[in-house]
């Protein structure tokens, strides 16, 4: 363990003095193809994932590759259940876990978790401006039902919004994906920095 978290500080430090260009530019690519298409392609994930296993060998050598594996992995799971209840595709799991495989399986968590709140924010956001007022009251009925139901029963409720519901149209959430995982790589840079042992 001690060994592992050796590496993963390794993994760390050498990705903000030399990788975090790469991820930011993935960021960018995946919120501009998610926005024009409304989809994210496999060629970019795939390419990224395979990217960051390379930089993180490069970086901190076998244990950067498993740093990125592990990383992958967390990033993948973390968004599974989502995927399952049907809240986001295919191309948003996969970009997540690409992330990971940059950052490692803590900043995959991190990452995870402002992305989460990105996209909350920009989905209230998006329902305020159109004035959709009743969609906003139902979302949190809606989605506890759906998150009880996949955790109790392993499936999602069958429970669908009106057709003309506005909360049916797909949000890009390459683009929640790209401010969270960039605000998330701010917060590491500043805890890394003024970390007692960095100094």
């Amino acid at each position: 363990m001690s060994q592992l978290n050796r590496s993963g500080g390794l993994v760390v430090a050498a990705f903000f003095a030399s990788s975090a260009i790469y991820v930011l530019a993935f960021l960018a690519a995946v919120a501009l193809a998610d926005i024009g298409t409304h989809r994210i392609p496999n060629l970019l994930t795939v390419s990224a994932a395979s990217l960051g296993v390379v930089l993180n060998f490069r970086n901190a050598g076998g244990h950067g590759v498993l740093m990125s594996a592990a990383g992958l992995i967390t990033g993948l799971a973390v968004f599974l259940p989502f995927y399952f209840a049907k809240g986001f595709g295919a191309g948003d799991v996969k970009a997540m876990g690409a992330v990971g495989a940059f950052v490692g399986p803590c900043g995959a968590l991190l990452a995870a978790a402002w992305t989460l709140i990105a996209g909350a924010i920009c989905a209230l956001i998006v329902l305020i401006v159109r004035r959709q007022h009743s969609a906003l009251a139902a979302l949190p009925r809606r989605w506890m039902w759906h998150l009880f139901s996949v955790y109790s029963t392993g499936q999602p409720a069958p429970v669908a919004a009106e057709s003309d519901d506005p909360t049916r149209r797909r949000f890009p959430y390459g683009l929640a994906i790209a401010c969270g995982t960039a605000f998330s790589l701010l917060w590491r840079h500043r805890e890394q920095r003024y970390r007692p042992d960095a100094r």
